[in-house]
């Protein structure tokens, strides 16, 4: 969560969708069902969707919704449904990885890995103590942040916790590039000296290679082209802005510090879509990057007129570009999910539940 929230939810649960390289085929082929309403809820480039609902901290109110694109249904808790219990206390992640669907949550201190088909539980992993953040993959083994300053390392077929490492203070954001994990350790918890470095993990021997500096208070990571580290900071929520920065994972350096206040963001093909969204004028914006000028290609993804209130995830369906993002509202009801088209058209939307941070496609 953004700060605002701070005071009762402990960090801005933001996921970034685990990105596959689409299909050339499958991209051009996959097109919008001709003659549908445009705001029916169609994606013929997917079976579904699968949509975190962090809820309230302290709440244990966190939900998993599902929107079957070919039924047009929506399940308002498939994970309840499936399972005959709750997911717990403010998600914090949703990422899938071959076919599971992996969820973390985080005050309640579990990770819960499901079949990414139907959503029914295959094991939930305690992890008293850690207050797990976010998770990343790479060559069948899962990575896990926690608070508590260790990075976990899971086996994705025996789903054991494998090893540990010691990263940093309130490690949160994290990613792979270049045979190597990058690590964002955000110090989110220890307002108002928010941490300030990027872990750089060698996957061989699962330790700490090198440290780098960034903007005060680094929270989300993405990779792009196996060559670069993209990572978001948070500042201090006062003089220190939020920062875009990016790291060259070919020598380990910050090697550009954008001037854009950017809260999020997500990759997809050679293009960032990024926003921000400012709590003291309620005021936001969704601007797209090419990733190959490092050049603001469109100041207004939206070009249709469509309002997002307050943007609070974002992520690309990798089959046709179609981007997805989720409005939180006031925090205090049910948020919606909007689709556009890569040109910033909306295609459709659809009802979620409260606070929907994550977003997973299955295909």
């Amino acid at each position: 969560m953004h700060f605002k929230q701070h005071n009762f939810q402990k960090h801005r649960l933001l996921s970034a969708v685990t990105l596959f390289a689409a299909l050339a085929f499958m991209a051009v082929s996959c097109k919008p069902t001709p003659g549908t309403d445009p705001d029916g809820p169609v994606d013929a480039c997917a079976d579904g969707v699968y949509i975190l609902n962090e809820g309230l901290f302290q709440m244990n109110n966190s939900t998993l919704s599902y929107y079957d694109f070919k039924t047009n249904t929506l399940t308002d808790d498939i994970f309840l449904e499936r399972n005959h219990r709750g997911l717990g206390d403010t998600g914090s992640d949703l990422k899938s990885y071959g076919s599971k669907l992996y969820c973390i949550v985080n005050n309640s201190n579990r990770l819960e890995i499901m079949k990414l088909s139907d959503a029914t539980s295959l094991k939930a992993i305690d992890l008293t103590g850690k207050q797990p953040r976010k998770i990343a993959f790479h060559h069948g083994k899962a990575y896990v942040s926690c608070y508590d300053g260790d990075i976990l390392r899971i086996d994705t077929t025996t789903l054991e916790v494998e090893a540990a490492t010691h990263s940093g203070d309130n490690p949160d954001g994290l990613c792979v590039c270049n045979g190597k994990l990058y690590v964002a350790n955000s110090g989110g918890l220890n307002y108002p000296n928010y941490g300030n470095t990027v872990s750089v993990i060698d996957l061989n021997s699962f330790s700490v290679v090198k440290t780098l500096t960034v903007t005060d208070n680094p929270t989300v990571m993405s990779s792009y082209n196996d060559q670069y580290v993209y990572v978001e900071s948070r500042g201090n929520y006062a003089d220190i802005p939020y920062a875009f920065q990016k790291i060259d994972a070919q020598t380990d350096q910050v090697v550009k510090n954008y001037n854009l206040e950017v809260l999020n963001f997500t990759i997809e093909d050679h293009f960032a879509y990024l926003y921000s969204y400012d709590y003291s004028t309620a005021s936001s914006w969704i601007k797209v990057m090419d990733l190959r000028t490092d050049q603001l290609v469109r100041e207004n993804f939206i070009t249709d007129g469509t309002t997002i209130a307050n943007p609070y995830a974002i992520a690309t369906n990798p089959l046709n570009g179609d981007v997805y993002i989720s409005d939180a509202g006031d925090y205090t009801v049910n948020g919606d999910i909007v689709c556009f088209s890569k040109e910033g058209k909306k295609k459709f939307s659809f009802s979620a539940g409260l606070n929907p941070g994550g977003i997973v496609f299955k295909n």
